[in-house]
C-alpha cells in the first residue's frame, strides 16, 4: 500500500493544497520528505494524513469502527469547513486497486463541529481486505503507523501484561495517535523473547539426553552452558542462551544423533524477534538486544563491549533504538508469512525524522530505512541538511507560508549549500558575512589595504584557522601577485 496524493482545503495553514508523494514519474524512490520552518505547516500534512488512513485501518479491525475527524481546531481560521482528501493504491492478489476518499469537517456560528465522510472507494478496500482475512490464514497486512513530534521512550520496563490480544491486529494498535511512548514495544520484545527462550530451552533439554549418551559430549555441554548461560528471571527456572550458545548446541547435536532434529538457527530463534533485532542492530551498531528480567523487566544492549540498560542511553539513542525496533515489530506481526518480515508493505509518517540525533546520525538515516525496509513508503519532515542530502531519488518539498514547492535534488551538496538553496538559511553570522562581502569586495577594486586591515580586523574576532578567512587571505595574495605581474609586463 501507499499513498498517491493529498488535498487539504482549509485545513491548517492550508486553503488549497494539493500533494503527491513518491514513487512518481520523476522520482521513483519511496521517499519523500518535506523541509520548512516551523509553523509552515509540516506537521499539519502528516496528520492530515494520519486522520485519512485512520478509516482504513479501523475499517480492517472492523468494518462498522470510524476513522478520525478533523477537529475544530484544524479548519482554517476564517473558514466554516475543511475537507482531508486521499488517494491510495494498493496491489492485492497482483490486481491494482486505487481507492480514493474524503473526510470533511464543518462548523457554524451556533452548532458544533458537523461532519462528514464520502467513502467512494474506501469501502471496497476494507471488504478486499476483510474477505482475504477470512479466506486465507496467512495473508499479511500492510503497516500504517505515524510517529510524531511527541515521542519518547517514557517507559522501558517489560512487565506482562494478561490482558494483551496477540494477533495480528495488535501490530494497529497506537499507531495513529499525536504521541507515541514505545511501551508496547518492549512488553513485545519480551513476549517474543520467552517464547524464543521456551524454544532453546527445550532443545537444550533434548540434547543433554542426547548427550549424557556419550561422555566427551556431556563435559562440552557442560562447559557451554555455564560459559554461555545468562541467569533468567529469579521467580522460575527458564535460561536466556543467547545466539553463540545456541549455534554451539545446534553443532553438538548434530555431532551426537539428533542431526535432522536441528540442523540451524532459524529453527528456534523466534523470526520476529530475529529480524527486529537486526534492524535495531542495522541503525544504532548496538548489539545483543535483550531484556534482563531481575527486579523489574526491562530491555539492555551491549554497547562498546558495555552492557547497558535502555534508560542508561541518551534520548537520541533511546528513540532510535524504539522507532527502528517499533517499526520491524509492527511489520513482523502484520506479516507472519513472510521469511524477512521487513520486506513487508505500507506507509510510515515520521515527523522531524531527525529528532534527537547527532549530525553523524542524520547522514545516512534515509538509506539505512530504505535498505532495512525496502517496501515501506515513507514520508518525512525534517529541520536536517544531512536527512535531505541523502539519496539522490528522494521526492523533495519546500514549505514555505502554507505553499508547497518541490524543491531540486542536492545529493552530495555540502551542508552549506543545502542551508542557503533548500532551507534558506544564512550560513553564518549575517555581521560577520557582511564583512567577509567587504573583503571580496575591496580586493576585486584592487583596494588591498583596505582589504588587508579588514582582514585583520576580523582575525581577531575569529579563530585562526576559519576556512573563509584563510580563502581571503590567499584570494588578496593571488591578487597582489598578479596585479605585480601585470605591473611588471606593463613596464618592459
Amino acid at each position: 500500500m501507499k499513498i498517491k496524493k493529498l488535498h487539504l482545503q482549509n485545513y491548517g495553514r492550508f486553503e488549497d493544497l494539493h500533494i503527491d508523494f513518491a514513487p512518481t514519474v520523476e522520482r521513483q524512490s519511496n521517499v519523500t520528505v518535506i523541509v520548512g520552518n516551523n509553523g509552515a505547516g509540516k506537521s499539519q500534512i502528516l496528520q492530515a494524513l494520519a486522520t485519512g488512513m485512520s478509516w482504513f485501518v479501523n475499517g480492517v479491525l472492523n468494518q462498522d469502527y470510524e476513522g478520525f475527524y478533523p477537529n475544530e481546531y484544524e479548519i482554517k481560521n476564517g473558514e466554516t469547513e475543511a475537507t482531508i482528501k486521499i488517494k491510495v493504491e494498493d496491489v492485492l492478489e497482483k490486481d491494482c486497486i486505487d481507492a480514493a476518499w474524503s473526510i470533511g469537517a464543518r462548523k457554524t456560528k451556533f452548532l458544533p463541529v458537523i461532519n462528514s465522510l464520502v467513502t467512494n472507494d474506501l469501502e471496497e478496500l476494507k471488504v478486499s481486505y476483510l474477505k482475504k482475512l477470512t479466506m486465507e490464514q496467512d495473508i499479511g497486512l500492510p503497516i500504517v503507523a505515524y510517529y510524531p513530534v511527541e515521542r519518547n521512550v517514557k517507559k522501558t520496563f517489560a512487565q506482562v501484561d494478561d490482558n494483551i490480544i496477540n494477533n495480528q491486529f495488535r501490530a494497529y494498535n497506537y499507531n495513529l495517535q499525536n504521541s507515541s511512548n514505545f511501551a508496547d514495544f518492549f512488553l513485545w520484545f519480551r513476549e517474543r523473547e520467552d517464547i524464543e527462550n521456551e524454544r532453546i530451552a527445550s532443545l537444550s533439554i533434548n540434547i543433554e539426553n542426547e548427550a549424557s549418551k556419550n561422555i566427551n559430549s556431556a563435559e562440552r555441554l557442560n562447559n557451554l552452558l555455564e560459559a554461555f548461560k545468562l541467569s533468567g528471571n529469579d521467580k522460575d527456572d527458564s535460561v536466556t542462551i543467547n545466539g553463540k550458545l545456541l549455534h554451539e548446541l545446534i553443532k553438538l547435536a548434530d555431532g551426537s544423533g539428533t542431526q535432522g532434529k536441528a540442523t540451524s538457527n532459524a529453527k528456534f530463534n523466534d523470526n520476529q524477534l530475529n529480524f527486529t533485532r537486526i534492524a535495531i542492530q542495522r541503525f544504532t551498531k548496538f548489539q545483543n538486544p535483550r531484556i534482563r528480567r531481575q527486579d523489574k523487566p526491562t530491555m539492555v544492549v551491549e554497547k562498546d563491549g558495555e552492557e547497558l540498560d535502555v534508560n542508561q542511553l541518551s534520548q537520541g539513542e533511546k528513540s532510535l533504538l524504539a522507532l527502528v525496533g517499533d517499526i520491524a515489530r509492527r511489520l513482523a506481526i502484520l506479516n507472519p508469512s513472510l521469511d524477512n518480515p521487513l520486506e513487508g508493505d505500507g506507509v510510515v509518517m515520521i515527523d522531524e525524522v531527525d529528532l534527537h540525533l547527532h549530525p553523524k546520525w542524520q547522514h545516512d538515516l534515509i538509506d539505512k530505512l530504505v535498505t532495512t525496509f525496502p517496501n515501506l513508503q515513507f514520508i518525512l519532515t525534517t529541520h536536517s541538511p544531512h536527512v535531505i542530502s541523502d539519496r539522490n531519488d528522494i521526492l523533495l518539498y519546500s514549505l514555505d507560508d502554507g505553499e508547497l514547492t518541490q524543491m531540486p535534488n542536492v545529493y552530495g551538496e555540502d551542508v552549506n549549500t543545502v542551508l542557503s538553496k533548500i532551507m534558506d538559511v544564512d550560513i553564518r553570522d549575517s555581521e560577520v558575512e557582511k564583512q567577509f562581502t567587504e573583503i571580496r569586495r575591496a580586493i576585486s577594486k584592487r583596494e588591498y589595504q583596505i582589504a588587508e586591515e579588514k582582514i585583520n580586523d576580523l582575525s581577531e574576532q575569529l579563530p585562526p584557522d576559519n576556512l573563509e578567512l584563510l580563502k581571503c587571505r590567499l584570494m588578496l595574495a593571488q591578487a597582489k601577485l598578479v596585479n605585480s605581474d601585470n605591473a611588471n609586463h606593463a613596464t618592459n
